[in-house]
C-alpha cells in the first residue's frame, strides 16, 4: 500500500509534529482506562491497593460479579465519558482540537461499539476466572483477544472518521488490518509488551498503598499514554492511507467519456 515504507513514517512524522499537542489529550483518556477498573476492583473487593491491583477484572465484568448497581454506574459513567472523549480525541487527530463527537449519530454509534468491545472483555474475563489463571483455555482466550484486538484495531477510526455503524466499521477494521497485516500487528505487539512492562513498574514493594504507587502510576500514564498517541497516529495514517488507495482506484476504473459524449 502506498502508506508503508519511507512513505508511512513521512507521513506519521508529518501528523505528530503538526498535532504533537493532542497528547496531553491521549494522557489522561488512558489514566481512565488505568483507574477506573482501579476503582471498580476496589468497590468490589475492598482491601489494599496492592491486592485491587493484582485482581483487575473490568468494571463491567466487576458489576456482573456482584450485581452492584454502584459498580454498574460506575461503568455507565466511565463508557459514556470514555466514548464522548474517543470521538473528541479522534477527531482532534485529523483537525482541529475537539472534545467531544461530531453530534448524537455519531456518539451512538461509537457507543455501540464500545459496548460491544467492553462486552467481549468482560466475558473472556469471566472464561478465564472460571477455567482458572493458569489453565491452557485461560491460555487459549488471551490468544484469542489478541486476535481480536488486532480485527477491530481500526473500528473506531472507521466509526468517527467515515460515519460507518459498530459492524459494518468491523468489519471495514478487518479488511483494513489484511492489506496492512505486518505494520497492524506490529502496532498491537509493542503497545501490549510495553503494557505488560509498564504493568510490572507497579510491583508488590512500590503498591503496598495507594500513596507509594502514586508516583509510578503517573510515570506508567505519561508514558503508555504517549506511546498510544503515536501508535493511534500510526494506524490512522495507514487507514486514511487505504482509504486514498480505494479512491484512487475508483476513479481510475471511471469508463472515460466518449469523444461524442
Amino acid at each position: 500500500m502506498t502508506g508503508e515504507g519511507p512513505t508511512l513514517l513521512h507521513r506519521v512524522t508529518a501528523v505528530l509534529h503538526a498535532r504533537q499537542y493532542v497528547v496531553f489529550f491521549a494522557i489522561p483518556l488512558y489514566a481512565l482506562d488505568v483507574l477506573v477498573p482501579l476503582l471498580s476492583g476496589w468497590l468490589y473487593r475492598g482491601g489494599g491497593f496492592a491486592d485491587v491491583q493484582r485482581n483487575t477484572w473490568g468494571p463491567l465484568a466487576d458489576a456482573v460479579a456482584t450485581r452492584s448497581l454502584v459498580i454498574a454506574g460506575v461503568f455507565v459513567v466511565y463508557v459514556v465519558a470514555k466514548t464522548w472523549l474517543r470521538a473528541g480525541y479522534i477527531r482532534s487527530l485529523t483537525g482541529p482540537l475537539h472534545l467531544g463527537p461530531d453530534g448524537r449519530g455519531q456518539f451512538a454509534r461509537l457507543l455501540g461499539l464500545e459496548l460491544i468491545l467492553e462486552g467481549i472483555a468482560a466475558a473472556s474475563v469471566g472464561v478465564v476466572v472460571v477455567a482458572g489463571a493458569t489453565s491452557p483455555l485461560a491460555g487459549t482466550v488471551v490468544v484469542a483477544l489478541l486476535v481480536v484486538y488486532l480485527a477491530v484495531i481500526y473500528s473506531d477510526y472507521i466509526v468517527v472518521l467515515a460515519g460507518a455503524g459498530p459492524l459494518r466499521a468491523i468489519a471495514l477494521s478487518w479488511r483494513t488490518v489484511r492489506r496492512a497485516f505486518i505494520p497492524s500487528a506490529l502496532v498491537l505487539l509493542v503497545v501490549t509488551v510495553a503494557g505488560d512492562a509498564a504493568a510490572r513498574l507497579l510491583s508488590d514493594p512500590v503498591t503496598t498503598s495507594l500513596l507509594r504507587a502514586a508516583p509510578m502510576l503517573f510515570v506508567k500514564c505519561v508514558a503508555m499514554g504517549t506511546l498510544v498517541f503515536i501508535a493511534d497516529v500510526v494506524l490512522i495514517v495507514i487507514y486514511l492511507g487505504t482509504v486514498e488507495e480505494d479512491r484512487r482506484a475508483a476513479a481510475n476504473e471511471r469508463p472515460s467519456p466518449s469523444p461524442g459524449g
